[in-house]
């Protein structure tokens, strides 16, 4: 559990940002002095919308109470800075007063340069924005006074060597001081570096292990990594029901990232009885949350009428807003409905979609590149996305690399290994390539 503080609380992204810290298991105290830019009745809409949460508590509280806010921050304590007096134009008409609250209200939490907690938030917020140069200083000193905030996040830039140079092995000891006190944040960093040997020997089942406790304590990054590491066995036995598990638990703490694989697993039933309904409704939470992934999911529902009416002009809005964040899956879907309206842009498209992994543009964009369509006919290229494709188990990218080998497309013909790559693909189920094995014999 990790302990936060966060000012400005009362307000419509204070109060928003308290409560998803609180719900995932954070213990959080807000603080808001109610300025009267809005009004106070607003505030206290927003903190009853949050209303009484376990772990989260709410004091009013100025920001040059220095002495009051000095008692809030313990040596573990994460600090969420957000108070402002807002307003442009009243900014204008009493400047001193806005410097008074922004300016020096801010300066108030660092009031006291010999304050330990103080010189590792503001380390930490220092390296946060990659001023490694004036968080070190400060960082330094904290950490060897056992301040967890500043050896979590010293640990990690020497291991990075960001502003300081690179001594993973100190990186690690720094971290294990940390995660002694029980400090979250450096359980996660920890099983960073035994997953990819970051100063200590790469050691995935002892990675799983530090995110394990992570997970447990809430961290919801930590929840996503289990369940990845659970789907794919990476330090432990593959396990696709306690995958789901760790996936349900973060998108019921209001991760559209969990949601948008919530609805995943239950589209495939990957860890979970299949249910569009559930899959629908897991992928909606997401998309109204901005979550690109989950957007582009429902728009695919929408278009195929999976759960909901068919409406492919709203599934090509999602697939919009997914190609923005460059998606690869809403890219491939948009590519595929333009493919007749413009195909220029649909090659552009999948090219985009298949340099960011998604196999299935790349077996698509290699077609048109055969055809000759949106573009010109270029035979060496099909063969390289195709190929990529196949190699990477792609049915569809096997048979039709089987194809170009039986054609002589951008190879020398050569029908032995078409009948091979006709023969793995079928073994997958691929219809088409059994027609095409029994067609050769």
């Amino acid at each position: 559990m990790t302990r936060i503080v966060v000012t400005g609380a009362a307000g419509f992204i204070g109060s928003h940002v308290a409560e998803a810290l609180a719900r995932r298991g954070d213990e959080v105290v807000g603080i808001d002095n109610f300025d009267p830019f809005y009004s106070r009745a607003v505030k206290e809409r927003n903190l009853a919308e949050v209303g009484r949460l376990p772990g989260l508590a709410f004091r009013e509280l100025d920001l040059l109470d220095v002495d009051g806010l000095r008692s809030l921050l313990t040596p573990d304590t994460v600090l969420i800075h957000l108070a402002a007096k807002a307003g442009v134009r009243p900014s204008l008409a009493d400047p001193v007063a806005y410097a008074r609250v922004n300016v020096t209200g801010t300066a108030a939490l660092a009031e006291d340069p010999a304050n330990i907690q103080l010189m590792a938030w503001l380390g930490n917020a220092y390296a946060a924005d990659n001023q490694a140069g004036k968080a070190v200083p400060l960082l330094e000193p904290a950490a060897a006074a056992g301040n967890v905030v500043a050896l979590t996040r010293l640990g990690d830039l020497l291991i990075l060597g960001k502003g300081i140079g690179r001594d993973k092995v100190r990186g690690v000891d720094l971290l294990h001081q940390a995660a002694s006190q029980n400090f979250v944040p450096a359980y996660l960093s920890l099983g960073y570096s035994f997953e990819y040997g970051d100063g200590v020997a790469a050691d995935p089942a002892q990675a799983m292990d530090f995110y394990l406790k992570a997970a447990d304590a809430g961290l919801i990054r930590a929840q996503l990594i289990v369940a990845d590491h659970y789907q794919r066995g990476i330090g432990v036995a593959p396990d696709d029901s306690s995958a789901f598990g760790w996936l349900k638990r973060a998108a019921d703490a209001g991760d559209p990232e969990a949601s948008y694989r919530v609805g995943v697993a239950y589209l495939e039933g990957r860890g979970t009885a299949a249910s569009v309904p559930d899959a629908l409704a897991a992928f909606q939470f997401s998309s109204n949350e901005y979550n690109p992934r989950g957007s582009a999911a429902l728009g695919y529902m929408m278009e195929l009428g999976l759960g909901i009416d068919v409406d492919v002009e709203g599934a090509r809005s999602l697939y919009y807003s997914g190609e923005s964040a460059h998606i690869p899956a809403a890219l491939h879907n948009l590519a595929r409905l333009s493919e007749t309206e413009d195909p220029e842009r649909a090659r552009q498209r999948y090219e985009e979609a298949a340099r960011a992994g998604s196999l299935v543009a790349a077996v698509n964009l290699a077609l048109m590149m055969i055809e000759g369509t949106g573009g010109p006919q270029d035979f060496a290229s099909a063969l390289q996305w195709t190929r990529k494709a196949a190699d990477a188990g792609n049915a569809a990218g096997l048979n039709n690399l089987g194809r170009m080998y039986e054609l002589g497309l951008g190879v020398d013909a050569d029908l032995a290994e078409a009948r091979r790559l006709y023969g793995e693909a079928a073994a997958l189920g691929y219809e088409l390539a059994s027609e095409n094995l029994a067609r050769l014999g």
